[in-house]
């Protein structure tokens, strides 16, 4: 099998020849691999591309990278740099902060109302990551798994607004929240549409601000949940599998999760393998979950060591795919990463 149809394979039920290892590669650990700084991939879509093509020839047994979110020029309304640092005015009114060698981040947002007209009409993430996949040659996309982002309707919301506003939002403006979130989905289903002329393996719904850590099961129910069923129902019809992200915890919410209908959901290091297996069963495959911190801080060995405890829990049955529980850190030693795709090889595989 090729690390895509590998990977496609475990998404979609089928038992692959192993387990597959799809470390969460994205901007911070590829430019680290690439030799460039973190924030010339975050702001530049040819430089990430470039940066993950850098990161399959440095590990080219590995069976996929994933695209996540960055800045395009077509979206800047503003850019300074002062103090070896990056502040970029978008579209739907953010100041992104972007330290020369770390990724960006909201600082400042002059959306402040639900009912604010930018909710409807400012697209800010999608161009970035069309041009990064863009720019991926297609040898390296038909053969490898390549995991591109749609970020989720909720997540949009909360990076146009702020995580204060948001989560104040649940509670005192429910009904402004949800019109807002609702005037979000055409922009996921439009780069849905938009990503499958360029052929992603699959197409990874961010939900960053989704986590257990932030909202109980009856907020994910209301306001996630939904939205991602639609996003998740317009991948399907045009034949990708669906991979959900959520950051940290997701106890509360892991069997809500399936009634989005996704194919797969990432685990973050806090979720315990075998109980949610338990809970799931097959009808999802999931995929996690090593620490991000443990991969800077250990070594090759303890990797491998660590890695072979985390298959030997998801391998039963099927329906798992080998990775770190969150986006690889810049600082982590390359040498964790031949660890993990040594550790599937050698005990990946299916009787």
């Amino acid at each position: 099998m090729t690390p895509r149809e590998r990977a496609v394979a475990a998404l979609s039920g089928k038992l692959p020849d192993r387990v597959p290892c799809v470390p969460l590669v994205d901007i911070s650990y590829a430019a680290a691999c690439a030799g460039v700084p973190v924030a010339e991939c975050f702001v530049n879509p040819e430089a990430h591309a470039a940066a993950l093509v850098a990161t399959l020839d440095r590990h080219p047994d590995i069976d996929g990278i994933s695209i996540n979110i960055g800045l395009s020029d077509d979206v800047v309304v503003e850019h300074a740099k002062q103090n070896g640092a990056h502040r970029i005015k978008t579209l739907g009114g953010m100041t992104w902060l972007v330290p020369d060698n770390d990724i960006g981040s909201v600082e400042s947002c002059e959306v402040s109302d639900f009912r604010d007209p930018r909710l409807a009409t400012d697209e800010y993430l999608m161009r970035a990551c069309l041009r990064t996949l863009r720019a991926i040659p297609r040898k390296y996309r038909e053969h490898y798994l390549i995991n591109t982002t749609v970020t989720g309707p909720f997540s949009q919301v909360a990076f146009m607004i702020g995580l204060d506003n948001i989560m104040l939002g649940t509670i005192e403006h429910e009904a402004d929240l949800l019109h807002a979130i609702i005037q979000r989905v055409p922009f996921a289903l439009q780069w849905v549409d938009a990503l499958a002329e360029l052929d992603p393996g699959c197409i990874w719904i961010g939900e960053g601000f989704a986590s257990n850590s932030l909202l109980g099961c009856d907020s994910y129910r209301k306001y996630v949940m939904p939205f991602e069923k639609l996003v998740v129902d317009r991948i399907h019809s045009i034949g990708r599998t669906a991979l959900l992200h959520i950051c940290g915890k997701l106890d509360q919410s892991l069997e809500s999760t399936l009634e989005t209908g996704a194919d797969g959901a990432e685990i973050d290091w806090q979720v315990d393998i075998p109980q949610a297996k338990r809970r799931v069963g097959d009808r999802i495959t999931l995929k996690g979950n090593l620490n991000t911190a443990t991969l800077v801080r250990a070594t090759p060995d303890e990797v491998y060591a660590l890695t072979r405890e985390v298959v030997a829990q998801g391998k039963p049955g099927g329906r798992f795919i080998l990775s770190s529980g969150c986006c690889l850190g810049r600082d982590t030693p390359s040498g964790n990463v031949d660890a993990m795709v040594r550790a599937c090889e050698d005990t990946g595989f299916y009787d």
